[in-house]
């Protein structure tokens, strides 16, 4: 465990040495962990402080020369997918046969 994560005052001083305003989601979770508390209680006091949240940068994938531009369900993003439109169901055809 890092030095600065062992308290608020500590991190807080940490991010006052080193002319830092903001914090990570991972700063709060060692945070959290360290001091035995919720991670809203530590997010609310280190903004106490003056502190704000980082903003997460999006993922970003990358679609190769290869990958079927027209198939929504292969390649980047298709765990994203989950089976289709859902028409049958809709339409009231959901297990019927024939």
């Amino acid at each position: 465990m890092d030095p600065e994560h062992e308290s608020i005052e500590s991190f807080v001083q940490f991010c006052l040495d080193d002319e830092v305003d903001t914090f990570t989601a991972g700063d709060v979770d060692k945070i959290a962990q360290a001091t035995k508390t919720s991670h809203h209680k530590v997010r609310e006091e280190l903004e106490t402080y003056g502190l704000y949240l980082a903003r997460r940068a999006p993922e970003k994938s990358v679609r190769g020369f290869q990958t079927n531009s027209n198939d929504r369900y292969y390649g980047p993003g298709a765990e994203k997918m989950h089976g289709g439109s859902g028409w049958e169901q809709i339409n009231g055809f959901g297990g019927q046969e024939g």
